[in-house]
């Protein structure tokens, strides 16, 4: 692997750390509200500490059509990648992206302590999916008019990656408060998809970055709407 594209996985993998540090100040100020005759936890999904960093990934790649610096370092490591490792294949992304959605089905058949309910994780799950999948098919009809994505044949943002992340965010979510190490390893697995994608020649590393923006604030978005749902049903129970 040359100089340049050992530098872009540092950069890649240093960012995936930073999200983990932001995890652990965004937990600390996590703030607590009610509702009535129940103490529920309130999450604020979108405080700043909690999404600067996908945010950051996901506006990265939506900058590429106007700062040429993203298209240059996307093709640097594609040529790279293509020089160093012209046979490189594998289909180890198509099951891996699966990987953190489907662990929190296994834990639920271990009996591990989560914060919701089996129907709880399977509506949660679907949502997820719904909104990353829809809002990801508008950004790739969007992008597909935009020259500066379609100079590789790949498409924007990552899919895979996006999924990837999606189902890293709920075992996120689902543990934090229980398990804070295991929590993370989702984004682990999901991290290794976005870099198989890149080696598979299937995305560029702002394509990538791009879909683990996506799978994370989609998830959040749809535990947000959730967390509202189920508050209004409990309103509406207790209510006279």
């Amino acid at each position: 692997m040359t100089r340049l594209s050992r530098n872009a996985w540092k950069t890649f993998l240093f960012l995936i750390g930073i999200l983990t540090l932001l995890r652990e100040d965004a937990l600390a100020l996590t703030s607590l509200d009610s509702i009535p005759t129940e103490n529920v936890k309130k999450e604020r999904y979108f405080r700043p500490a909690a999404i600067i960093v996908p945010t950051t990934f996901l506006v990265y790649g939506c900058l590429k059509p106007v700062i040429s610096g993203i298209e240059n370092l996307d093709t640097r490591i594609w040529e790279n990648i293509n020089n160093n490792h012209p046979d490189f294949y594998t289909t180890a992304d198509d099951y891996l992206q699966w990987a953190p959605s489907a662990s929190v089905y296994l834990m639920d058949a271990f009996k591990v302590k989560t914060k919701h309910s089996f129907k709880e994780h399977l509506l949660i799950d679907a949502g997820s999916i719904i909104i990353t999948g829809g809002a990801g098919y508008v950004m790739r009809k969007i992008s597909g008019n935009i020259d500066e994505y379609n100079t590789h044949g790949t498409w924007f943002p990552s899919g895979h990656t996006a999924n990837a992340f999606r189902g890293a965010e709920i075992v996120f979510q689902e543990l934090k408060d229980r398990n804070r190490v295991l929590s993370y390893s989702g984004y682990l697995v999901a991290t290794a998809v976005g870099v198989l994608r890149i080696y598979n020649k299937q995305h560029l590393l702002s394509e990538v970055l791009a879909g683990a923006g996506l799978g994370m604030l989609s998830t959040k978005l749809t535990y947000l709407v959730f967390d509202k749902v189920k508050a209004h049903k409990k309103k509406k129970t207790l209510a006279p």
